[in-house]
């Protein structure tokens, strides 16, 4: 997660030396959109992970195979139809950002080349939940890690005529935001190709199977029972940057560039924090699948625990160092001051935001999904959202800094408590099971 939240950076960075309408084209325009697709894959993967992972703590190992497969082919098939769509809702889109003529074309050049990586990606992901469920991460690390490098190393010869690095001027294909596009693109092959051979190697208990068993299909109506919520909720994301840049549209191209470095850097929180969902999700799938609720309720606190304490940690070194790493993105002397605020406020948000995450990965663990949609629609859409366009009506450009701080603070404590309280409950019903042996037989 680390080396992927690192990526998304360093993609900025490469973009913002392009100019202006290059970076809103990336930043402001092409990520948001991109977001909301991705969220549709990984929301499928979170609950691709739950029913795995509930499955492997309950020893029905064929039947995770069987569901494993039937997700990955599903997933292919959502994005031919997004295809199909994706002439007709694009123009629509960029039309709402207020996308100049230039802005768009150059947005559509960025997607239609990213858009060649996501059966990729899809695979990628959904193989990969298979890795989580059982606990195997530290493979697929090399498979994120390998990937991410090579986009990084890659990008300035596909972006760039000529740059110089390490002292050395080099040359490149001057390919501009197609070429950024197009190192995701690679990154996602290379990603999958290492994913699929750690399958091929037989080092992992799921065993790849190419054409399930289309007759059983409950663990695939459980797995998009706990994944529809999670999609839902994830694509708010997108959708909430899009409404955090539209309002910011009103006070001139520097305000909204600012949200676009500012949304970049926030997943130095996110990314952080996904990981540790995934690891509390697994945990918690995994022993409420062999009924050890005193296991799930540990999990979740240490979890929680750990999100808290160091993401707040990351976000005030962040704070402290907003100005050098906003100087990586080469803003404008207008769009500086606007990026700098809106980092100083949102680096404090970076613990609340891991809390509401864990929280919502605890939930899919329990097979359930919604409370992740509730809690990320709150948060988004009845907090954030109307928030946002007040304060930017009563307090300007900057009033509207202050939605996603005081949005992520209500959502964690609300999710916090939940959560806890769940598992609490769960616990109280196994303390027969582990004192009275009799209890358990009739059970």
């Amino acid at each position: 997660m680390t080396s992927h939240m690192f990526l998304n950076i360093m993609d900025g960075i490469y973009v913002s030396r392009l100019g202006m309408e290059e970076s809103l084209a990336v930043l402001n325009y092409g990520f948001p959109f991109f977001y909301m697709i991705f969220a549709v894959f990984n929301g499928l993967t979170s609950g691709t992970t739950s029913v795995l992972a509930r499955l492997l703590g309950a020893k029905e190992k064929e039947k995770a195979e069987n569901a494993m497969s039937q997700i990955v082919w599903i997933g292919l098939a959502i994005f031919l139809a997004f295809l199909i769509i994706y002439p007709f809702i694009l123009p629509a889109y960029l039309s709402a950002q207020k996308a100049t003529a230039l802005g768009a074309s150059l947005t559509r050049s960025y997607l239609n080349t990213m858009f060649l990586g996501v059966p990729f990606l899809v695979m990628a992901l959904l193989w990969g939940s298979g890795l989580r469920a059982e606990g195997n991460t530290r493979t697929l690390m090399t498979g994120m890690m390998v990937g991410t490098l090579v986009n990084i190393a890659l990008a300035p010869f596909l972006i760039f005529s000529h740059f110089r690095f390490a002292g050395i001027e080099w040359s490149g294909l001057g390919l501009s935001v197609t070429g950024a596009g197009l190192a995701s693109t690679g990154s996602n092959l290379l990603t999958v190709l290492v994913v699929l051979s750690i399958y091929l190697r037989k080092g992992t208990i799921l065993k790849l199977r190419i054409w399930p068993d289309w007759k059983e299909r409950s663990e695939l109506k459980d797995a998009f029972s706990v994944g529809l919520p999670s999609i839902l909720s994830q694509s708010l994301t997108g959708i909430n940057i899009f409404i955090m840049t539209r309002l910011a549209a009103d006070f001139g191209p520097a305000a909204k560039a600012a949200i676009g470095i500012g949304a970049r850097l926030e997943t130095l929180a996110v990314f952080p924090a996904l990981s540790i969902m995934v690891a509390v999700l697994t945990l918690v799938g995994q022993n409420f699948g062999a009924k050890r609720y005193d296991r799930v309720a540990q999990s979740v606190r240490m979890g929680l625990t750990t999100a808290f304490f160091s993401l707040a940690a990351l976000g005030l070194v962040v704070h402290f160092l907003r100005a050098p790493l906003l100087a990586k993105f080469h803003p404008d002397a207008a769009t500086f001051p606007s990026a700098y605020h809106y980092l100083g406020l949102t680096t404090f948000a970076y613990g609340f935001a891991g809390v509401s995450i864990v929280s919502s990965g605890a939930f899919q663990g329990l097979g359930r999904g919604l409370p992740f949609l509730f809690l990320n629609t709150m948060r988004l859409l009845f907090i954030a959202a109307p928030l946002g366009w007040f304060l930017a009506r009563t307090r300007g450009e900057y009033g509207l800094h202050y939605a996603p701080l005081i949005a992520s603070g209500c959502s964690a404590l609300i999710a916090t408590t939940w959560i806890l309280t769940t598992v609490s409950r769960l616990k109280a019903k196994q303390e027969p099971l582990v004192t009275t042996p009799v209890a358990a037989a009739a059970v």
